[in-house]
């Protein structure tokens, strides 16, 4: 199955305007101000609590948690917010950022997957294929080329995707250059996006706090394909905008921000 209809975008995009979700972010410092302020540019208010005292009574008034890989000095928060948004029935994304490199990583998502019960898992190849296999697929938090590489090929990460999420009970989304998203029965592709979404740090994560309001207002796995889409197109108006003015990664970060606000 490629892609959704436009008209299912538009009609969660317009879900998300109106009813304005909240979402609990738990995210890295290196994307934390991008992250609320992608969410802001959707239409949907951001809330950044990171202390474990407080994690789990301010997830109580979201509609939606994400929780981050990068953020590890927040793993205590991250899973006793997880816990409340599981009991409360609040759509709960994992962004395994890094998992493909460090032990650190991948043993804190693993231990959050089987604690809080994710209802998405969202990441780069190399992360999705890091959790499925369990063990060191890359370096740092790059993504690999079209078609994975030359030992897997993008029917063989679809493989993966479905794969992950039949084990774990959940959505699987694995973003590249062309994105792939499963249920475990189904797949969903969406090939949208710009090469410069590559050269700025940070739209993985930015993808998955949005992911987090597209989840709390449809919990779906179309919902999911969606924010894919809307990210993809966005990424590409953003290219367009930076290339008519002779700008560079800088420019195309504000363009990209700008492009989600007048989606």
């Amino acid at each position: 199955m490629a892609g959704i209809s436009s008209d299912y975008v538009y009609e969660i995009w317009n879900k998300i305007k109106k009813t304005r979700p909240l979402v609990h972010c738990i995210t890295n410092i290196v994307t934390v101000n991008d992250c609320a302020n992608i969410l802001l540019a959707a239409g949907a208010s951001p809330t950044m609590a990171h202390h474990p005292l407080e994690a789990a009574e301010v997830t109580e008034g979201c509609r939606a948690l994400v929780c981050n890989a990068g953020a590890t000095e927040s793993a205590d928060a991250m899973e006793r917010a997880g816990k409340r948004a599981h009991e409360l029935g609040h759509p709960i994304v994992l962004d395994p950022v890094g998992a493909a490199g460090s032990t650190l990583r991948r043993t804190l998502c693993r231990n959050l997957m089987a604690s809080i019960h994710p209802d998405c898992i969202r990441g780069n190849y190399t992360e999705i294929r890091a959790l499925a296999l369990n063990r060191k697929t890359g370096s740092g938090v790059d993504a690999l080329e079209e078609g994975g590489s030359a030992e897997h090929t993008l029917e063989e990460i679809k493989e993966m995707v479905c794969a992950l999420a039949r084990q774990q009970g959940c959505l699987v989304a694995a973003s590249g250059a062309i994105d792939v998203l499963s249920d475990g029965k189904q797949i969903i592709t969406v090939d949208r996006g710009s090469e410069m979404m590559t050269k700025v740090t940070g739209t993985g994560c930015m993808s998955s706090a949005l992911l987090g309001a597209f989840l709390a207002v449809d919990h779906s796995l179309e919902s999911a394909a969606a924010m894919c889409t809307v990210m993809g197109i966005c990424g590409e108006r953003a290219e367009q905008k930076t290339r008519e003015a002779g700008g560079g990664t800088g420019t195309f970060h504000i363009q990209l921000l700008d492009a989600v606000s007048l989606f």
